[in-house]
């Protein structure tokens, strides 16, 4: 995904004591409730060791409305539930959605050619003859269709249509290399295929040709335009656009296919270790129990309007996709290049988002700041200060806070944040009517935001908050469908800085690394999971499954590789919340959400000659950084590079290292890109343990030995 993210319009509205800030779409405004009083709760001034007891009292009834009036949308009457519980696969849902929601707008897409919308009635009926469609080219029960494309409700028609019909869905972007959706045609063993348009059927055509089995495709099957002569010449199988397959399908009746919690649903390909794509098998259980749970996290209302941003193949999104449908709500599909002006023309209610989005909106808002007078800089800064320390005070003050969580609050700390959330009351007044309503008017969205797909840094947790903007921030994986804890708005706080609760009947288990065994809460370890989210397995890939599939104490657990501890049973409001401290093995997860494997792209920077050893960082950040260790023997040649002393010209050095690190980067996907790098002085040793004794950099060791230059390079990909 590209991590260019373009947030705000080019109409500013004025803050005052400042001009020109953020954008207020046409015809909406933001208007806050009026203001409500909730008791902050303290303890009595009575100490145990130093601490304050919990014994709760009302002190003051300072605390604002968080929640503004959501913009001006049109809601659908109030109608029976969908019964989501009595479902026993995906294309159960959608005749009840059609007979619930019925003339609704489920999808729209207003950046395809044609414009389209789709209501939920319409949307059913086309699954049917979709599905029909497949049927009569041959598609059989549990046999599997490559589906390669990017979001769109032609995508949500095809994804349920293959399933309707019993198939399979192998699902990936048409952004990714064709080597590799060659490889998952082949892997997958597709009977079919469904592809975005034209021009990608073009560029795969070759690979279709020459690397697949003459007789293995039944179909190939084109969702938007006319599809080339050269193609339906040069496939020996049939190739059909949406239209035609449409209207084949609305010749033959479906034929229903018994389908249960249990049959496999999609095959979702995810990057492993080794380069290959690994394809992760769910179930419609596994499916179907993130919709049951989600209601836990987030209630949606018919009719409220959603963006979607993120790519469907994307299994967080992909779910959302389906909890936000099966709430009668409307989703509006965008893309980077839209996102901005769709924010303003189709305000959602709610969106999902990775955090880099989260990011560049409030890169955005600091940017616009800037260019404002010394004046209106000064003020609107100074209020949105206030509130971002009234925010941090107050979560102390409701035990919210994680600093304290494993300890109990001192009295001093309490005392402290009392006397700022009572001093800073009024201020903080002042900045949601004068800078946070305008804010807010210039995100669009009016209910909340749900994070995903990468770590959520501080500072974002912050200022979301400060503007009364709830962000529900998760974890979990492809290979848990994916979610398995998530901070919610529906029961209890919404502790910041932690990933919340697990969901209903998942258990997180924290161990010891090494010995397997369980640790106290508050102690970091490795978390293992268990639940109905756990994948079956990886597809042909017995191995791979194993390691990280485990029995133990009767259940099957999952390994997920990364690092956290549990909130203990004494802290609180945040008792029994997931906080995740970063990630056991070396895969970079950047704020985007996109996973990098480092070993191949440092290998790749090392055949400079000018570079020994790389080392990537940027877990968590918008990009990649690079520690770079210079051959002093090759830099010896380059005038001026190193001195008499033997000291090197770090100007010169690292304008060089950084030249060979971004031709190393060449043909790389945008998320793969370095973006900073940090010359070291000093190469790595066995002696300091910065190698291992097989000559590989030890990256725990380097990031403890290097800590600082680290955290300046990470810095500067902010």
């Amino acid at each position: 995904m590209s991590t260019m993210y373009t947030t705000m319009g080019p109409a500013m509205d004025s803050l005052p004591g400042m001009s020109r800030v953020l954008p207020l779409g046409t015809g909406h405004t933001s208007q806050l409730k009026p203001w409500r009083t909730r008791p902050f709760m303290t303890h009595s001034k009575g100490t145990r060791n130093g601490r304050v007891h919990r014994i709760k009292r009302k002190v003051a009834e300072v605390q604002y409305s968080p929640a503004p009036q959501p913009l001006e949308r049109t809601t659908s009457s109030r109608k029976p539930s969908l019964r989501v519980t009595e479902a026993a696969s995906l294309p159960d849902l959608w005749q009840q959605l059609s007979e619930v929601h019925g003339d609704a707008v489920a999808f729209v897409d207003p950046h395809q050619q044609p414009v389209s919308s789709i209501t939920f009635r319409e949307f059913s009926e086309t699954i049917d003859r979709f599905a029909a469609g497949l049927q009569s080219l041959g598609l059989e029960k549990g046999e599997r269709v490559a589906l390669f494309s990017e979001g769109s409700s032609r995508w949500m028609v095809a994804d349920q249509g293959i399933m309707s019909a019993g198939g399979v869905d192998a699902v990936r972007g048409t952004a990714n290399p064709v080597e590799e959706l060659e490889q998952i045609v082949l892997s997958s063993q597709a009977s079919g295929l469904v592809i975005q348009d034209a021009s990608s059927l073009a560029a795969l055509l070759p690979r279709l040709c020459e690397g697949v089995p003459q007789r293995q495709l039944k179909f190939v099957v084109q969702l938007w335009g006319d599809v080339a002569e050269e193609a339906r010449a040069a496939l020996p199988c049939s190739v059909l656009s949406y239209a035609e397959l449409l209207a084949r399908g609305a010749e033959t009746s479906l034929q229903r296919v018994d389908l249960t919690e249990d049959d496999l649903a999609t095959l979702v390909y995810t990057s492993g270790t080794t380069g290959n794509p690994r394809g992760v098998m769910l179930t419609h259980g596994n499916l179907l129990y993130q919709l049951r749970s989600f209601p836990t996290l987030l209630e949606l209302k018919a009719g409220e309007s959603t963006l979607n941003l993120l790519p469907p193949w994307h299994i967080y999104q992909r779910t959302c996709q389906y909890y936000i449908a099966s709430c009668g709500c409307r989703q509006v599909f965008t893309s980077v290049r839209h996102f901005r002006d769709d924010l303003q023309r189709h305000p959602p209610t709610y969106f999902v988002c990775v955090p880099l989005v989260l990011e560049t909106l409030y890169s955005r808002v600091k940017h616009m700041l800037t260019r404002a007078s010394l004046v209106r800089r000064t003020l609107a800064t100074s209020l949105l200060a206030a509130a971002l320390a009234y925010t941090r005070a107050r979560r102390v003050v409701n035990e919210e806070s994680l600093a304290y969580v494993c300890t109990g609050t001192p009295l001093l700390a309490f005392a402290r944040a009392w006397l700022v959330t009572m001093l800073l009351a009024p201020l903080n007044w002042l900045a949601q009517k004068l800078v946070v309503s305008k804010v807010r008017a210039g995100l669009g969205v009016s209910r909340g935001i749900v994070s995903g797909g990468g770590s959520l840094a501080a500072h974002l947790d912050d200022f979301y908050e400060a503007i009364g903007i709830p962000v529900l921030n998760g974890w979990g994986l492809t290979e848990t469908s994916p979610v398995l804890a998530c901070r919610s708005m529906t029961t209890g706080p919404n502790i910041r800085g932690s990933v919340g609760r697990p969901l209903p009947g998942t258990r997180v288990r924290v161990v010891d690394p090494g010995s397997r065994e369980e640790v106290p809460d508050g102690t970091q370890g490795l978390l293992l999971a268990s639940g109905p989210g756990l994948m079956s397995g990886y597809w042909n890939d017995a191995l791979g499954t194993a390691a990280v599939l485990l029995e133990s104490q009767g259940q099957r657990w999952f390994d997920s590789g990364d690092l956290g501890w549990k909130v203990p049973e004494a802290g609180g409001a945040a008792a029994g919340a997931l906080v995740l401290s970063g990630r056991a093995k070396d895969t970079i997860v950047l704020s985007n959400g996109e996973n990098v494997q480092p070993q191949s792209l440092e290998d790749a920077i090392c055949t400079s000659p000018y570079i020994t050893f790389a080392v990537l960082v940027g877990d968590g950040h918008r990009a990649l950084g690079a520690l770079l260790v210079p051959n002093r023997e090759t830099l010896g040649e380059v005038p001026g590079a190193i001195d008499d002393s033997g000291a090197l010209d770090v100007k010169l050095v690292t304008s060089l290292l950084k030249a060979e690190v971004t031709k190393a980067c060449v043909g790389r996907a945008p998320w793969e890109k370095v973006h900073a790098v940090h010359v070291l002085q000093d190469p790595f040793s066995m002696d300091d343990g910065t190698l291992t004794r097989t000559m590989k950099p030890c990256r725990p060791k380097i990031r403890i030995k290097y800590a600082s230059e680290v955290k300046s390079l990470e810095a500067a990909l902010r």
